[in-house]
């Protein structure tokens, strides 16, 4: 038996001393033995078929490399409005919305001037815009003006402002705009001119085919042909309304806008942050169906300013994240945002609450070793973001 134990022993440690040369000698074969033999490290929703892991459907999930930069997301001040600056490890960066409520000369000046601080060479690889509401589309025409644009992600929204007849666009560029629903706005027309006129850049529609499919995924990765993507360090993936979720909405109310916001999947270095525009409770059931009930997650971007209609029990419970970021206005806002009926659920899952109005310009990094650190412009007790507006929407 003495003998036995000894040999069992030495095999250990054998193995051991075998996985460190591996990890460091050849990173690559280390990741592929450990996902392997551990399938939930890492692991990441497969963005070319919208199912978890364990559901037996779909092409296999790509298990992200450990990455050795640093992600940094910018949850910008904007007041009553949204704007989100994402720098990737590798240097490339995302903007997704940026605006102001009621357009705001100081609130444009100084949020562009915050983000030239980080966009030093004039162009910006990837601009998301959510949903066509004024306060995330308001700047986002004269950022496609100040910044060279690569990729453009937008709405399946037709704009029909006047200025869009004046400006003579291409009838096959208006023609992909599908669906039946219009926005008539000037902001979002200036917006829509813009995206379109922009030169060398790819326009792509916020739109999923079905919802076994996420059309944007940003990567470092390199997609194979089973969907998974290799080398991949970081992935943001979006769940779109599908085509059929475009038709069957009517955007004739707020609510209904507000709901076709894409939400996404941040994830580095076993860190996932939840990116979600205006969604709501009419698109969060989607959410949670398509990444199959549950996701372990960190970070929450709070949906449409931590209204009473977003961040329902069940899509907090799916997500189950530590950490909730609300983008609100200093000032108080005819809106009621955010409410206390909201706050409080953050509060029942004893989450940490972050806010724009109380903190300021508030940055979560993401580190080597996968620490997250939030670096708040604005210091305040918990107490503080945990008080909110108890007023009627």
């Amino acid at each position: 038996m003495k003998n036995l134990i000894i040999a069992l022993v030495a095999i250990v440690l054998v193995l051991v001393i075998a996985a460190v040369i591996i990890y460091f000698a050849a990173p690559d074969l280390f990741e592929d033995i450990a996902g392997a033999i551990l399938p939930d490290r890492g692991e990441q929703t497969s963005p070319d078929d919208g199912t978890t892991p364990d559901d037996g459907g779909g092409a296999p999930p790509t298990v992200l490399a450990p990455g050795d930069g640093e992600l940094q997301v910018h949850f910008m001040d904007v007041g009553q409005g949204d704007s989100i600056l994402i720098l990737f490890p590798d240097g490339k960066d995302m903007l997704i919305d940026c605006a102001n409520y009621n357009n705001s000369s100081s609130y444009r000046t100084e949020t562009l001037a915050y983000m030239d601080n980080y966009i030093t060479d004039g162009q910006l690889d990837y601009l998301m815009l959510t949903h066509c509401d004024s306060d995330h589309v308001y700047f986002m025409d004269e950022v496609l003006e100040k910044y060279q644009v690569d990729n453009v992600f937008m709405p399946n929204v037709l704009a029909t402002h006047d200025k869009v007849a004046e400006a003579d666009l291409p009838q096959e560029q208006l023609d992909r705009f599908t669906d039946e629903d219009t926005i008539s706005t000037a902001c979002y027309a200036d917006f829509f001119i813009a995206a379109l006129t922009e030169p060398d850049c790819t326009v792509t529609l916020n739109v999923d085919p079905d919802e076994d499919t996420n059309s944007i995924v940003i990567t470092d990765g390199t997609k194979q042909a089973d969907g998974s993507y290799e080398g991949a360090t970081y992935m943001l993936t979006f769940y779109c309304p599908t085509e059929e979720y475009y038709a069957e909405s009517d955007l004739s109310s707020a609510e209904e806008k507000n709901a076709i916001s894409p939400i996404g999947i941040l994830e580095y270095n076993d860190v996932r942050i939840v990116l979600t525009g205006d969604s709501n409770e009419i698109n969060e059931p989607t959410f949670v169906d398509r990444i199959g009930g549950s996701l372990d997650c960190d970070v929450l971007k709070v949906g449409h300013h931590g209204s009473e209609t977003s961040s329902t029990e069940e899509f907090l419970d799916a997500i189950n994240c530590e950490y909730a970021v609300i983008s609100c206005n200093a000032d108080g806002n005819t809106f009621s945002h955010p409410r206390q009926n909201t706050l409080d659920r953050f509060i029942e899952d004893d989450m940490t609450i972050y806010r724009t109005d109380n903190n300021g310009n508030i940055v979560l990094t993401v580190d080597e070793t996968g620490e997250m650190k939030f670096t708040l412009e604005r210091e305040v007790d918990q107490s503080v973001n945990q008080i909110g507006a108890d007023a009627a929407a």
